[in-house]
């Protein structure tokens, strides 16, 4: 299982070998596609795990519970359920169809395997539920 995730982190965790924590404990492979890295300021990487799932999702547990905040994107989304109101305003952008309206709930769903990462959705949302992942790296 590969999972692609960005990691901010507070400064005081900059000196701490969370990586090789998380390779050496979960046995799983990291790639680091960015990293933002200073000392003594708050850090931000963007990285992809490899390896059985449940590797996978301890890996991920461990992170948070040393303060690591995770943010899962897709492609180049990111998707915020909690600030989505389901108003729908992004889904008249999105032309491969990745956001739709499930006419069951009555709600958008975002189907990541569809999204092709043209961040034409971002601007039609006014509630800033999605995000490019530029934005969350320096």
């Amino acid at each position: 299982m590969k999972k692609n995730v960005i990691l901010h982190f507070k400064a005081d965790l900059v000196s701490t070998p969370i990586l090789s924590g998380v390779i050496r404990n979960f046995d799983v492979e990291v790639n680091i596609l960015q990293a933002s890295i200073r000392q003594e300021a708050d850090g931000t990487m963007f990285i992809q795990i490899d390896g059985e799932p449940e590797n996978v999702k301890n890996s991920f547990k461990y992170l948070e519970e040393i303060g690591v905040k995770l943010i899962m994107p897709a492609k180049n989304l990111i998707w915020d359920e909690d600030k989505c109101t389901h108003c729908s305003a992004c889904v008249a952008h999105c032309f491969p169809k990745a956001l739709s309206v499930d006419k069951n709930i009555g709600k958008v769903v975002f189907a990541h395997e569809k999204c092709i990462a043209c961040e034409l959705c971002i601007p039609a949302c006014p509630f800033g539920a999605l995000e490019s992942i530029t934005d969350h790296l320096a």
